[in-house]
């Protein structure tokens, strides 16, 4: 019986944890919706096409709480954008969950657009990105198949062969009408 009291108390306290986590960078973020910076980073996975800016998002290929809404609200900013600049901006999803199949990032995200690009990471791949760009995951106490994970979205743009992050965007809804100002001045520059 003791044990089975502790077993139940060290679960709600992980739970507990694990959602102040998630939470409370927000009661310091009130108004905050985007981060600026100029960050050189070294991703030999990620702007290896034509595209000179990448919007990066991290989740899981299934995903229906936190990746179904935000994709679909990026392939609204996507589509808001005109056909010359589409052509200088993608979208790389990068799957969190190292899935048995590795085409399911890609069909994910082409699920939402079909300009989009869904990445598979090895572990070791998987978490090098991860600490580059702060992201955390871990998989979900009540359910298996699901993970609790940040949501960000990274502005990325490629300049002279490097690789800047440039923007964090880490409220949600996004604010589309900002992004779309940054993704120009950014192939303006």
């Amino acid at each position: 019986m003791k044990k089975e009291l502790y077993t139940t108390l060290i679960i709600f306290s992980v739970i507990i944890v694990s959602v102040l986590i998630m939470i409370v960078p927000t009661f310091f973020t009130k108004g905050v919706s985007r981060v600026s910076l100029k960050q050189e980073i070294d991703l030999p996975l990620i702007l290896n096409d034509e595209k000179e800016v990448k919007l990066l998002f991290f989740g899981y290929s299934g995903c229906t709480d936190i990746c179904t809404p935000r994709l679909y609200a990026i392939s609204d900013l996507y589509n808001n954008l005109n056909e010359n600049i589409k052509k200088r901006v993608g979208l790389e999803f990068l799957d969190i969950s190292s899935p048995y199949d590795k085409t399911l990032p890609l069909r994910f995200a082409q699920f939402f657009n079909q300009e989009f690009k869904g990445i598979y990471l090895s572990p070791n791949v998987l978490r090098e990105y991860t600490k580059i760009f702060n992201v955390y995951f871990s998989k979900s106490l009540l359910n298996d198949m699901e993970y609790d994970h940040t949501a960000n979205l990274y502005l990325v743009k490629k300049t002279k062969g490097k690789k800047e992050l440039r923007y964090i965007y880490n409220s949600y809804p996004y604010d589309i009408k900002q992004i779309i100002i940054d993704i120009k001045e950014l192939l303006n520059e």
